[in-house]
């Protein structure tokens, strides 16, 4: 290497790092440049579709299992049982957003879109158990005993439903058969005044 090249190079770190500290010096100086938020307080808008923490509306949701089938890594968990009304009804629903990866793969294949992304991105915390999101307060266990017992309340219901038609059913050809065969006494007795 010779000395006109060892020059070159000293030139060339000046002439770039004076560069450099041109765009430095002009974001530290002029107010329209400002990039630092003072964060807690201030906070950036998200973009309008931007895909934070998943969200289910459990009153819309059907209990379909396509989220949970479509997830590429299983943080999705649900459970359900069959309602008096032969519809799902969600025992639990919980979404760990530790493990998921926003993909949004769940959102595009839940056919009532209960299923939604939101503009949540904080949740630090210091237990993994914080990260899962429980959309259903009650213990699932609670859930399903009460279903089971609207299910069998219903199965009574209808049981007995059933008997009270059975018993209209039986009763009712024998009732229009009775009055055919025996006139009514008022009949009989105006027959009676005729004849005297």
């Amino acid at each position: 290497m010779g000395l006109k090249a060892y020059i070159n190079d000293i030139v060339e770190a000046v002439v770039t790092t004076a560069k450099g500290m041109r765009i430095t010096a002009r974001y530290g100086v002029d107010p329209k440049e400002e990039v630092t938020l003072q964060y807690p307080e201030e906070r950036w808008e998200v973009p309008e579709r931007y895909r934070g923490f998943l969200h289910n509306d459990i009153k819309k949701c059907t209990a379909c299992t396509m989220c949970v089938k479509v997830c590429p890594v299983d943080c999705i968990s649900l459970e359900s049982v069959r309602g008096a009304d032969k519809k799902m009804v969600l025992a639990s629903y919980d979404i760990n957003i530790g493990r998921c990866m926003y993909c949004g793969l769940c959102v595009e294949v839940c056919p009532v879109k209960s299923l939604t992304h939101t503009s949540g991105y904080e949740k630090a915390s210091v237990d993994r158990g914080e990260l899962i999101l429980h959309f259903i307060e009650e213990d699932a266990a609670e859930v399903k005993a009460r279903v089971a017992r609207q299910v069998a309340e219903a199965a009574a219901k209808a049981a007995e439903a059933a008997k009270a038609a059975e018993a209209a059913k039986a009763a009712g050809p024998a009732g229009a058969q009775a009055p055919a065969s025996a006139p009514p006494p008022a009949a009989g007795a105006a027959r009676e005044e005729k004849k005297g």
